[in-house]
C-alpha cells in the first residue's frame, strides 16, 4: 500500500475505459438479499463459475453496533493486528475489512465466519485453510480510505489492489527506484497532469498481479511491465520467465468509485469481472 500523501488528484486527460460497478436504484438483477451476523452464514452465495471473477466492493466506516458485530467474527490474531493500529479510524476499517471478508467467504461456503479458518503464505498472501482448505475457494482483498474490494473466484488465483488517487512529490523517484528502465523512460515524458493517474495505474496493475502469484511487492517490482498511461487499457507487457506467459493471464482496470484507481489480476486467460457491492445503510448485498 503507497502511505498516504495528500488529496485527490484531478486530471482532464481521457482515461482509458474501466470496469465499472452497478449504480444503486431499482435497476438491480437481483436486488437485495436481507443481512444477519447471528447463527452462522447470512446468506448463500453461488460459487463464480469458470474465467468468472466476483468482485465486491463495500464501504468501511459503518456504524458502531456493525462494527462489534464484525469484531466478533476474528480470529485472535486478526484482533491482535488491529491493537497495532495507532489511530481509530485504521483500527475500525481493519476490524470491518477483514470481519466482511469472512462473512463473504462463510456465504461462498456455507461455513459460519469465525469458524472459518485462515493460512497465510511466505510473502503473506491468506488462503482457506482446515475443512474448507479443499474447496478451491480463491480469494483476494484490498483497502484503502474507506473502501474495501474484495476479489473471488473458483479454482484460479486472483490478487487485487486499490488506491486513491493524489498527488506524489516523489513519483518520478518511485518509479526510477523500483521500476522497470522502460518503464521508468515512458513515465519520465508524460505531461505532468498525467502522472498521478499514470502512477497509480502502474502500481495497483502491478501489485494485483504480484498479490495473485502470493509474491507480495518486495522484489519483482522491476521484472514485471504494465501498461499505466491514463489512455491505454490495462495489459501485461513483460513477466518474469519462472511464471506462465501473458498469455494465460488477465489483467483487468476497475472503477469502484471516483478518485480511486484499481485492478484485478487473474490466472486465467479471458477472465470477466462481475462486479458486486456491498452497503450497511441498505442493509443487504447487490448483485
Amino acid at each position: 500500500m503507497v502511505k498516504r500523501l495528500s488529496q485527490t488528484a484531478r486530471s482532464e486527460v481521457p482515461i482509458a475505459r474501466a470496469i465499472t460497478w452497478p449504480a444503486y436504484g431499482t435497476g438491480f438483477e437481483r436486488g437485495e438479499i436481507p443481512r444477519n451476523f447471528e447463527g452462522g452464514p447470512a446468506f448463500t452465495l453461488r460459487l463464480p463459475t469458470p474465467k468468472t471473477v466476483h468482485v465486491w466492493a463495500g464501504p468501511l466506516d459503518v456504524p458502531e453496533p456493525e462494527l462489534a458485530a464484525f469484531k466478533k467474527t476474528l480470529s485472535q490474531s486478526e484482533l491482535e493486528r488491529a491493537t497495532r493500529f495507532h489511530f481509530d479510524d485504521d483500527r475500525s476499517r481493519y476490524i470491518v475489512a477483514h470481519g466482511w471478508l469472512r462473512q463473504l467467504l462463510s456465504s461462498y461456503v456455507s461455513v459460519a465466519p469465525e469458524e472459518l479458518e485462515l493460512d497465510y503464505g511466505p510473502k503473506g498472501k491468506p488462503a482457506l485453510s482446515g475443512f474448507c482448505g479443499g474447496t478451491g475457494l480463491e480469494f483476494n482483498l484490498t483497502h484503502a480510505d474507506g473502501l474495501s474490494l474484495i476479489a473471488v473466484a473458483q479454482g484460479t488465483p486472483v490478487g487485487v489492489d486499490l488506491e486513491r488517487i493524489r498527488p506524489m512529490a516523489d513519483a518520478e523517484h518511485l518509479v526510477e527506484r523500483f521500476f522497470s528502465k522502460s518503464e521508468n523512460a515512458a513515465f519520465k515524458v508524460l505531461p505532468e497532469n498525467q502522472k498521478a493517474q499514470a502512477f497509480f495505474n502502474l502500481w495497483t496493475r502491478k501489485e494485483s498481479w504480484l498479490k495473485s502469484t502470493g509474491e507480495g511487492i518486495a522484489h519483482l517490482l522491476d521484472q514485471v511491465e504494465v501498461t499505466f498511461a491514463p489512455a491505454d487499457s490495462a495489459r501485461l507487457l513483460r513477466m518474469p520467465e519462472a511464471f506462465a506467459p501473458i498469455t494465460d493471464w488477465s489483467l483487468c482496470d476497475l472503477a469502484p468509485a471516483p478518485g480511486f484507481a484499481a485492478a484485478l489480476a487473474v490466472a486465467a486467460a479471458d477472465a470477466q469481472p462481475e462486479c458486486r457491492r456491498w452497503d450497511h445503510t441498505r442493509k443487504g448485498l447487490h448483485l
